[in-house]
């Protein structure tokens, strides 16, 4: 009762009757009581005591092997790649200082970039979280990094992949897992419709999840990859069916890889030592434990009881097992994973355009008159530009994310394209849809359509590149 607005006013009454003083006596004995009468509230309110700090948060920094980043993550781990100049991992963080309860964050990362990691947690990250890094073995997957740090680990945690930028209030899937008393609730992100003239077509399920929510859109009752599916076919059990006629089966709903787990899950993942992810092993697993017969449910650690400060009867769970989920609406918020180059490239034009809600770019520092800088007038509105940065004259820059301490020559024409920190750019270079990595020059005159440049690499003046990679080794 003390979670509804009446009960919010009867708090703030109690507090109110506590602390006001009844003449010369009462404000005498109030320095005496302070202390008793504070213990007593908590005791009376405990919600407002661990709201938000019944959650842990790991980051898992290394989320994929970067090939599909490739040559962006050659020199410069996944988690310090620039959207929009800021660290991608600075979105993951700010995710949860929004959250206002959180004040320690789990970081995992691999050995080969922890020194890097280790570096932006001492002097770049700028944030009130503490970082506690800690280092898995190379290869390791996302099961087997839980299993690792299963002694920092003790209650419900959220785990976030650490290439995820979204502007989801995690207050929000914390209140569903909560009053749902989930063993898991997970956040899928809406597709944007489909063109009505558009054709669907069966391989494009190959990269798809086959989800099975209720008709609420609360319950995660099935889950499959449309990579193991025969052709598009699925197999339902009868039981699900029976306990849940109004399935709904949905394919155009993206897995955004962030989860909030009961502490209790992690004995699971003991008692499968085999189990090497959490997107394609844990969560299926659980997902079709939910409807086993309680005697098969014997065989699995118990889940704990209620959270303190929730009702039971909110809930009224009919299952003893149950997994959840928080969908955003392809139009009520921003939420991506940068896992390739198109959506690297697209974070980075979505960000660095602005008007997204709660995740801004980078501060853009006054302009420093000098002669022959045209920076001022060669940004159109949709981009971000770093610290500084020199253009020469009639160059103009639009829909792209230009790094700090870059230079760009006279007659240059850049759209949707990202320069990470000290690029060079000579006279009349065209570029469209490039991604040009730290310390990088581009000859005079050069053309460079749909390319990824890497770190340090020359290209030559007058070279016309389309729908090429280069890297440094290739110069030689």
């Amino acid at each position: 009762r003390w979670t509804s607005r009446s009960g919010v006013a009867a708090r703030q009454r109690v507090i109110r009757e506590w602390g006001r003083g009844r003449g010369a006596a009462s404000r005498d004995r109030e320095s005496g009581f302070r202390a008793l009468r504070w213990r007593t509230f908590r005791r009376r309110f405990p919600r407002t005591r661990f709201a938000m700090q019944e959650f842990q948060a790991v980051i898992l920094a290394d989320a994929n092997d970067g090939d599909n980043l490739y040559p962006l993550t050659e020199q410069l781990p996944l988690p310090l790649l620039p959207i929009a100049n800021r660290p991608l991992i600075s979105y993951q963080l700010q995710m949860l200082e929004r959250a206002h309860g959180f004040t320690e964050v789990i970081v995992v990362v691999h050995e080969h970039n922890y020194s890097q990691l280790l570096a932006y947690a001492a002097e770049g990250y700028k944030g009130r979280l503490k970082l506690d890094l800690v280092v898995v073995p190379e290869g390791a997957g996302s099961a087997d990094a839980l299993r690792h740090i299963k002694g920092k680990l003790h209650r419900d945690f959220v785990l976030i992949s650490g290439d995820v930028i979204s502007d989801v209030p995690f207050q929000q899937i914390a209140d569903r897992h909560r009053v749902q008393g989930a063993a898991v609730t997970a956040l899928f992100k809406e597709q944007s419709p489909r063109d009505p003239q558009e054709k669907k077509r069966a391989k494009e399920l190959d990269g798809a999840d086959f989800v099975g929510l209720d008709d609420r859109k609360q319950r995660l009752l099935y889950l499959e990859s449309g990579a193991d599916c025969d052709g598009g076919l699925i197999t339902v059990s009868q039981s699900l069916l029976a306990a849940h006629p109004h399935l709904q089966v949905h394919t155009r709903l993206t897995d955004a890889h962030v989860y909030i787990f009961a502490h209790w899950t992690i004995s699971i993942l003991e008692m499968k030592p085999h189990f090497v992810s959490v997107k394609f092993e844990l969560l299926p697993y659980l997902v079709r434990k939910q409807f086993l017969s309680l005697a098969n449910l014997s065989q699995m650690p118990p889940p704990p009881t209620p959270t303190p400060g929730v009702n039971p009867q909110l809930s009224a769970p009919t299952s003893p097992l149950r997994c959840c989920c928080y969908v955003v609406a392809h139009d009520a918020g921003y939420c991506t994973r940068v896992n390739s180059i198109p959506t690297y490239t697209q974070a980075n034009l979505d960000l660095s355009r602005g008007g997204v809600a709660q995740l801004e770019k980078a501060a853009e520092p006054p302009e420093t008159a000098k002669d022959g800088n045209f920076a001022s007038r060669s940004f159109s509105s949709d981009c971000a530009k770093g610290v500084g940065v020199e253009v020469g004259a009639r160059s103009t820059i639009k829909k792209s994310a230009v790094g700090p301490h870059c230079r760009i020559g006279a007659n240059v024409k850049i759209s949707n394209c990202v320069l990470m920190d000290h690029v060079v750019v000579h006279d009349k270079v065209t570029m469209s849809n490039v991604v040009v990595c730290s310390d990088a020059e581009i000859g005079e005159g050069a053309s460079l359509k749909d390319a990824q440049v890497g770190k340090a690499v020359s290209i030559e003046a007058g070279a016309e590149l389309k729908g090429e990679a280069i890297v440094e080794d290739s110069q030689d």
